[in-house]
C-alpha cells in the first residue's frame, strides 16, 4: 500500500513489524548527518510548518486501519520516522493523537533526532501520545558534533543534550536514546567519557548502541565491528548500569 505519507510495513531489528509514517519532503531536516542512509539533507531547517496537509495524513492512515492488509497482517507498531525530521511537521501533535486513536492496539513510535525540544517545547505536550521515543546522541563533544550531525547553526550540543534532560522530565514513556557509533570520530576513550556523562544525565530507558550496515551520505562514515561496539557498550555500561539502570544494547547483534 503506497501512499506519499506512509510506507511499510517493514520488519524492524528494534522494533517488530513496523508501519512508517512519514511527516516531511524529502530530507528535510534539523541536521545532516554524515551517516544518514537517505543522503545529505536538502533543507536544513528547525522551522515547523504544515508539510503534508493533517487532513491527508488522516485520511491516510484512516485507510490503512481498515485495508485487508491491516487486517490479516497488523504491525506491532506504528512508527513516525521517514525521509525528515517528524517533529518539524507543526501539525505532529494532532496527528499523533489521532493515529493513537486509529491504532489503540499498536505501540506508537517516534524516532527523532531530538533537535528540536529546546527551540519548541510545545513537543513537550505533543509527544504525550507516543509509547516509545528513539532520540539520537551522537557525540560527547560540540566539535564532534558538528563533524558527524552537521546541525542547524542555532542548533549546540548542549542544547540538544538540555532538551533531552527535560524530554526525560516532562514524559512518561519509554526513551530509547540511540547511538551511532563512527569508527575513528567519536569512539575515542575522551569522547565516550562525554557521552556516558552526559547519557547519565539524560537517564534514558534504554541505550542501543548502532553502526553503519547501509550506504552513509558521506563516504568516510565508516562501520565499527561487533567486537568493538561490544566494547563500547561495556565501556558505557559499567557505570551508568550501577547509577541509573539503564539497558544498554548493540543494535546489531539483536
Amino acid at each position: 500500500m503506497k501512499e506519499k505519507c506512509i510506507f511499510g510495513p517493514v520488519q524492524s531489528r528494534r522494533l517488530g513489524m513496523s508501519l512508517g509514517i512519514n511527516l516531511t519532503p524529502y530530507k528535510t531536516c534539523s541536521l545532516d548527518c554524515a551517516y544518514c542512509e537517505c543522503g545529505k539533507t536538502t533543507d536544513l531547517t528547525i522551522i515547523r510548518k504544515d508539510y503534508i496537509l493533517i487532513e491527508q495524513v488522516q485520511k491516510t492512515l484512516k485507510r490503512y486501519s481498515g485495508s485487508s492488509l491491516f487486517r490479516s497482517k497488523p504491525p506491532s507498531c506504528v512508527t513516525f520516522a521517514g525521509f525528515g525530521e517528524p517533529t518539524l511537521h507543526s501539525g505532529f501533535g494532532s496527528i499523533a493523537q489521532f493515529a493513537k486513536r486509529t491504532f489503540p492496539d499498536q505501540y506508537l513510535v517516534l524516532i527523532t533526532n531530538g533537535t528540536l525540544f529546546p527551540s519548541h517545547p510545545e513537543l513537550f505536550q505533543e509527544v504525550q501520545p507516543i509509547d516509545i521515543i528513539l532520540p539520537s546522541l551522537d557525540a560527547g563533544s560540540e566539535e564532534i558534533f558538528k563533524k558527524i550531525d552537521r546541525p542547524h547553526p542555532s542548533i549546540t550540543l548542549a542544547s540538544l543534550v538540555d532538551g533531552l534532560i527535560q524530554l526525560r522530565e516532562n514524559y512518561h514513556g519509554q526513551i530509547w536514546l540511540e547511538v551511532f557509533i563512527v569508527e575513528g570520530i567519536n569512539d575515542s576513550e575522551s569522547e565516550l567519557y562525554l557521552m556516558r556523562d552526559a547519557i547519565s544525565r539524560i537517564s534514558p530507558d534504554r541505550v542501543q548502541l548502532n553502526s553503519l550496515d547501509r550506504n552513509p551520505a558521506e563516504d568516510w562514515v565508516n562501520s565499527t565491528s561487533p567486537q568493538r561496539l561490544i566494547a563500547i557498550a561495556e565501556f558505557l555500561g559499567a557505570e551508568l548500569l550501577s547509577k541509573n539502570s539503564i539497558n544498554i544494547q548493540v543494535d546489531a547483534l539483536v
